[in-house]
């Protein structure tokens, strides 16, 4: 325990790849931001690998700090929530976000900006986080701070995933959102006929869908919205479940994601519950909070309270 006049200490961990390499810069102007505050920084530490924060860094500081500075985008802030949730602790978390949608900062109110961002650090004010828990056969549990997505956008996810990574990696740098347009007409062009069902709590039927969203948070993608009556702290999971399956009725949804307007029964059944289940003989595009996943095909998602703790402006 420390005393009262003791500094309180902190650790800076961020993705050396995010904001195009400017992370290490801000790194280090969070971490004279904290010195000025008065706090011990323990240290500034890059990510090396995928899994590094999550399996490493969260354990290894995560019983020595009251404040973990996250600097990256929302993949690498759920690495270090699944990480603390491992390890069973709870220190604050001020993030920095780096990544392209950024969908918890801007669901937070946290600015997009990093050196706005860093001024989050001087706040006294947090917000307590439920998470998803997605549990499927035979796999380790993942967690998702946004939303689970199956189906068209979850696709776009998948075709942006290998494009950056493969033929367009200097274009996704440059205008990552080009790459996302690219991807949707890809993904548009060869829409998916593969089903799956969903049944909500105790539900006697399940839904059949070629598409759905199952949200801990309003925000998808940049500003819009598939899910305009989520909130990260009631402890329900809000499911906004596609009910045709075309290009036309596809386009229409995320027109109305744009605009974070609900959509008729008839093109969207929207519910809430405590526990989804998922069945499908089928192969899914499945991602969460923006990430591709290996998906089973058999699982279930539940909702932890208040798994963690996020600093917002004051």
């Amino acid at each position: 325990m420390h005393s009262t006049d003791s500094p309180k200490n902190a650790v800076i961990l961020f993705n050396p790849l995010a904001g195009r390499g400017k992370a290490s810069a801000v790194a280090a102007k969070a971490k004279k931001a904290l010195v000025t505050q008065h706090w011990n920084v323990l240290d500034c530490i890059a990510s090396t690998h995928a899994g590094h924060i999550e399996k490493d860094l969260a354990s290894q500081f995560g019983d020595k700090v009251e404040l973990f500075v996250l600097i990256g985008g929302d993949g690498t802030l759920r690495e270090l929530i699944a990480g603390l949730r491992t390890c069973q602790l709870k220190p604050e978390i001020a993030f920095i976000p780096m990544g392209n949608a950024n969908v918890v900062a801007r669901e937070l109110g946290i600015p997009l900006q990093a050196n706005h961002a860093i001024e989050v650090l001087k706040s006294t004010s947090v917000k307590h986080i439920d998470i998803g828990v997605l549990k499927q056969e035979h796999k380790a549990e993942q967690i998702f701070l946004a939303m689970l997505e199956i189906g068209f956008g979850a696709k776009i996810v998948a075709v942006v995933d290998r494009l950056r990574n493969g033929s367009l990696r200097g274009l996704y740098k440059i205008w990552g959102d080009l790459v996302y347009a690219i991807a949707g007409l890809i993904a548009l062009r060869g829409l998916s006929s593969s089903t799956f069902n969903t049944r909500i709590d105790n539900d006697t039927e399940y839904k059949t869908s070629n598409h759905a969203v199952f949200a801990n948070m309003q925000t998808y993608a940049k500003g819009w919205s598939l899910t305009p009556d989520a909130k990260y702290d009631d402890g329900l999971l809000d499911s906004a479940v596609s009910q045709r399956n075309s290009a036309i009725s596809t386009l229409i949804t995320f027109m109305a994601a744009a605009r974070r307007k609900k959509l008729k029964p008839t093109l969207m059944a929207y519910q809430t519950g405590k526990k989804i289940e998922i069945e499908s003989e089928n192969s899914l595009f499945v991602q969460i909070d923006g990430d591709p996943i290996e998906f089973a095909g058999n699982a279930s998602i539940t909702l932890e309270r208040d798994a963690c703790t996020i600093r917002v402006p004051d």
